[in-house]
């Protein structure tokens, strides 16, 4: 804040307010007053003495007023009064500044009492005792009010010493009326408990006491600072507005997670735990279920050996669908939530699937229990392929369910339906924030232009890991929802947001306004290492999924290669050809129950070998698809919207993204999903390859279903051929860190000039979105994104996604591949 102590207000004849300069001859010069000094030789400033400002209409003397000029003829009185004054407003500042405010106090009181010595002197004394901050903040609101009136989201940052004005309306208008002060409303209490997530910096606690305070305090001091922030333009949550057109509720759901698909996957589950019921009560009671015929080349042996895992294989697919729909909205949701906790670290979950080797342990309790149970769907299908066997009953052999496998079975679906319930009562009627089912980077920046939480986002694209983007990211909470202000003007608007937190905050640097960022914040540009970054290759291309990283997908393709080789000639040697099956080593008689242990040796682990494989590939699968629209920013010529911001193959299902990414011609991506929605057939086929069989000469041996083996074989040749196409053109996957949060996304854009485009602002529909992403410019042409270094809202050089050709803008810089 500015010290405003050498300006006073005098009343003169034609009862306007005007500003005069009280000069002192005995007034020190701190470094404040030569900050004001600097700011009085401006244009701002001498228009502040030229123009009224404002109109203020003569009325009575008030006993307050009388008893101020009272105090004012009589210097005695008037040194107590400070005193006790100053002793009064010591009582209300926090213990952890105390050691500060008594030394800004100290001078401040042998301020007063100069400038007050010299009011004395003056032949035409002005109105004792008035505040003249209201005046100096009423000419900046003047410049100001366009901007506040303006829509305009995003805070950009400048970076300025932490001593620059900041323009805080902390204080009441004393009747001039540009601020209206109105009585606190229960929201508004509540932003005083609001922690910002920078980090303090070592002076910061010298500044929250106000330098500026007038020695007369208003009628009501404990309001006077009730936040850091009262009087400031601040984010008021509010809930969404009665439906309508212009203020939808915030309440979308995929369409996989909606009730009617949620009850299709539990009529699915009961169906198939139904049939797993009847086939062990009924193959216990009649000693099996039909008898054997055909060998394992017929259609019975396709029914009890292929079948059941197909079947398992459909609700696997539609379990991976709803966990893929969870994972991307679920930190949309929790940023929905009133409660702060459950909103802390949102922005840090996943938006894309993991691995399935394990379950996911984020999100609420239901939503953990939920993924724990989908998660069990990775031992349905070689369960499955194992449920039947062949026992011997009244001299002929008979198909009869293996009752442990059977019960076992009925147990995990089971499960899976507690999680679809789960899960479905979780999104029954929630508030999830969105408007649309976020599947693009343009959904996610479309949150972003009137937000007032990107300022600690500065300098968070050059870092590394996510772990660094936490330790700078603290304690947040950002809720997305409606908003508003005090400013009425504003009206209710849709964002992502921080409680309490205000809309803009101004600083003077060379007679300009500027938008001015906490002093908490790091200055990243202050670091001349950090900021040579931006430029260096190593740091633009530096991370890379480690699906794809150089020694893992060569070892992939190697041992690929060994071990699709080695089944070759071990399957075709004449010696050990396959045909002739091979000795089971172990037990082959079936139990009572239908347990055969060569049975379930043979069918369950050559079904979970293929189930292993499957999961393997789907990371793989994953990176390519939400790397795509990266590969297409960095381009040296950019690329439309439609070919990267709004490409969505991470949400897509598998045929669906074939053919979007045929459509864009990115056939490795279409490669890429076409093959991983194929490789589910080897846990289904690899489950029904063997079984126990007599032979008149050798006795029990394993004998393959020789046309499953073969196709076996194809597919293992197309995984080997799908490692080997993910070697070539990885190096225009890298980026600076993962972009697999949205914190991480977030850093890339915070600074961008694409958050005040016309296309992202407001936005009512994803055709709306869509419409405008895609419109042609009067040339004829689409906009073009690239990603690169550009100058950003704050003036400051960045890294991130910017739209080309922007005008009086620098031109972005695209660092190119080696």
């Amino acid at each position: 804040m500015m010290n405003f102590g050498a300006l006073d207000v005098q009343l003169v004849h034609h009862n306007r307010p005007q500003l005069h300069r009280v000069i002192s001859a005995e007034h020190s010069l701190t470094p404040i007053d030569v900050r004001l000094d600097d700011f009085r030789t401006l244009s701002f400033g001498s228009t502040l003495s030229e123009v009224p400002t404002a109109i203020r209409h003569e009325t009575p003397a008030t006993p307050r007023s009388v008893h101020l000029a009272h105090k004012s003829s009589n210097h005695s009185t008037e040194s107590e009064l400070l005193d006790l004054d100053e002793v009064f407003h010591a009582s209300h500042l926090s213990s952890t500044v105390r050691s500060d405010d008594e030394r800004i106090r100290g001078g401040e009181i042998v301020a007063a009492k100069r400038d007050r010595m010299a009011v004395d002197l003056e032949p035409s004394p002005p109105t004792p005792t008035v505040d003249d901050t209201p005046f100096i903040r009423f000419a900046i609101e003047q410049l100001t009010r366009d901007e506040d009136v303006r829509a305009a989201a995003g805070r950009p940052l400048t970076s300025t010493s932490s001593n620059t004005a900041s323009v805080e309306r902390l204080v009441h208008d004393q009747g001039l009326g540009y601020y209206r002060v109105s009585s606190l409303t229960r929201e508004e209490l509540a932003l005083a408990r609001k922690h910002r997530s920078s980090p303090t910096i070592e002076h910061e606690t010298l500044f929250k006491f106000n330098p500026t305070r007038p020695l007369s305090y208003p009628s009501n001091p404990p309001e006077y600072q009730t936040s850091r922030y009262s009087g400031a333009e601040v984010f008021i949550p509010v809930e969404s507005p009665s439906y309508s057109q212009r203020y939808p509720e915030l309440t979308f759901v995929p369409t996989i997670l909606r009730p009617f698909s949620m009850i299709t996957l539990t009529l699915l589950c009961l169906v198939m735990m139904g049939g797993l019921i009847f086939c062990a009560a009924y193959s216990s009671k009649h000693h099996g279920l039909v008898g054997w015929s055909n060998g394992i080349q017929g259609g019975l042996y396709f029914v009890f050996g292929f079948l059941p895992q197909i079947l398992a294989s459909i609700i696997f697919l539609y379990v991976q669908g709803v966990m893929s729909a969870i994972t991307r909205i679920l930190p949309f949701t929790l940023m929905a939530m009133k409660d702060a906790e459950s909103r802390t670290d949102a922005i840090f979950l996943g938006l894309h699937p993991k691995s399935s080797f394990w379950p996911g342990g984020e999100g609420p309790t239901s939503i953990y229990l939920s993924n724990l149970f989908f998660w069990l769907t990775i031992f349905t299908i070689p369960l499955q392929s194992c449920l039947f066997s062949a026992i011997f009953v009244a001299g002929e052999w008979r198909w009869t369910a293996v009752q442990s496998v059977a019960w076992a079975l009925v147990t995990i679906y089971a499960f899976i339906l507690i999680a679809t319930i789960l899960s479905g009562s979780f999104f029954f009627r929630r508030t999830t924030g969105l408007l649309w089912d976020p599947r693009s980077l343009a959904d996610v920046v479309a949150i972003l232009p009137r937000s007032n939480s990107l300022e600690d986002f500065h300098g968070t694209e050059v870092m590394e890991s996510r772990k660094e983007l936490r330790d700078r990211l603290v304690m947040r909470s950002d809720r997305l929802g409606y908003w508003k202000t005090q400013n009425e003007t504003q009206g209710i608007f849709y964002c992502l947001g921080e409680e309490g937190t205000p809309t803009r905050r101004y600083t003077l640097e060379s007679g300009k306004l500027h938008e001015k960022r906490s002093s908490g914040v790091f200055d990243y540009s202050s670091d001349l290492e950090k900021s040579a970054d931006l430029y260096s290759r190593k740091t633009r291309f530096r991370h890379i999924p480690w699906q794809l990283s150089d020694i893992l997908v060569i070892v992939w393709v190697v041992a690929g290669f060994i071990l699709l080789l080695a089944l070759f000639v071990v399957s075709f040697l004449p010696l050990t050809a396959i045909r002739n099956g091979f000795p089971p080593l172990v037990s082959a008689l079936p139990s009572t129950q239908g347990f055969s242990p060569a049975n379930f040796l043979y069918s369950f682990v050559p079904s979970l070998l293929g189930m292993i494989l499957y999961l393997l590939f789907q990371p793989l699968d994953m990176a390519f698809r939400r790397l795509q629209p990266w590969v297409e920013l960095g381009n040296p010529e950019g690329a439309t919207a439609s070919k990267s911001l709004l490409l969505d193959y991470p949400a897509a299902l598998p045929i669906q993204c074939t053919w979007r990414a045929l459509m864009a011609g990115h056939y490795r991506v279409a490669a890429m999903s076409a093959l991983s929605l194929l490789f589910i057939l080897l846990p289904v086929l690899a489950g029904g390859i063997f079984f126990p069989l007599t032979t008149s000469l050798s006795g029990v041996r394993m004998m393959p279903n020789l046309p499953s083996f073969y196709v076996i074989l194809v597919i293992l040749l197309l995984y080997l051929i799908a490692l080997i196409i993910a070697i070539p053109h990885r190096y225009q996957m890298r980026l600076p860190h993962s972009a697999d949060c949205l914190a991480e996304v977030f850093s890339f854009v915070y600074n961008s000039g694409i958050l005040t485009d016309a296309a992202f602002r407001a936005p009512r529909t994803k055709k709306d979105l869509i419409t405008r992403l895609t419109a042609q410019s009067a040339a004829g042409h689409e906009a073009r994104y690239a990603f690169g270094v550009y100058r950003g809202r704050n003036g400051k050089e960045s890294l991130g996604i910017e739209r080309i050709g922007r005008r009086s803008a620098q031109e972005i810089m695209i660092l190119s591949v080696r």
